[in-house]
C-alpha cells in the first residue's frame, strides 16, 4: 500500500502525486510526452484523493469514483472517448491493456471488482460535494486528509479493495 491509501493520509496532494508517481517510475510510461497533461494529471490526481493504487483492478474501481464522485462525470468520459482517438499514447495504452489481457480479461477484471465497484459507488453517495476532476493548482499544497474531509471522501479498505 502506498501513504496515500492511508484514509487520514497526512500528505500534501503533490507529495501524494509524487509518490504514485515514483510508484511506476521503474516503468515505461505509456503516457509520457501526452498531448493531455491536463486530462492525465486530473486523472492522477484522483488516484491519490480516492486512494487507489495502479493495479487493473483499482483503475476499474476508479472509474466507478470518477463516475459517480466527480463533478460533470459525463463530460468527463465524454471528452475522454474523444481524447482516445486524438491521443496516439492513450490509444497505445488501450491496445497494451487489451493485448495483455485480452478483452474478455478486462471484462473478467471488470466483473471481478463488481463488490468493491459497488462500495465505491455507496461512498460517493456519501460524499459531501464532488470532487473536480481537473483540480485547481492551489489543492497541490493542501493535505490529502483535508481535502478528503471537505469533500466527505471516504476511500476503500484494505477488506474493501479485496487485497
Amino acid at each position: 500500500m502506498l501513504e496515500f491509501q492511508e484514509q487520514n493520509c497526512q500528505l500534501t496532494l503533490e507529495e501524494g502525486l509524487k509518490i504514485y508517481y515514483d510508484a511506476f517510475e521503474d516503468q515505461e510510461s505509456i503516457l509520457k510526452g501526452d498531448t493531455l497533461p491536463e486530462f492525465i494529471f486530473g486523472h492522477d490526481c484522483t488516484h491519490v484523493i480516492f486512494g487507489l493504487g495502479l493495479s487493473l483492478k483499482e483503475e476499474s474501481i476508479l472509474d466507478t469514483f470518477t463516475i459517480y464522485g466527480c463533478k460533470n462525470s459525463f463530460k468527463i468520459i465524454f471528452r475522454a472517448t474523444g481524447q482516445l482517438f486524438k491521443s496516439k499514447e492513450l490509444l497505445n495504452l488501450y491496445k497494451k491493456l487489451i493485448s495483455e489481457n485480452g478483452f474478455m480479461g478486462l471484462l473478467k477484471l471488470v466483473y471481478l471488482s463488481r463488490k468493491s465497484k459497488k462500495i465505491a459507488k455507496m461512498k460517493t453517495k456519501l460524499m459531501k460535494k464532488k470532487w473536480s476532476y481537473f483540480v485547481p493548482k492551489s489543492y497541490l499544497s493542501l493535505k490529502i486528509s483535508d481535502l478528503r474531509g471537505e469533500y466527505g471522501i471516504s476511500i476503500l479498505t484494505k477488506e474493501e479493495l479485496g487485497l
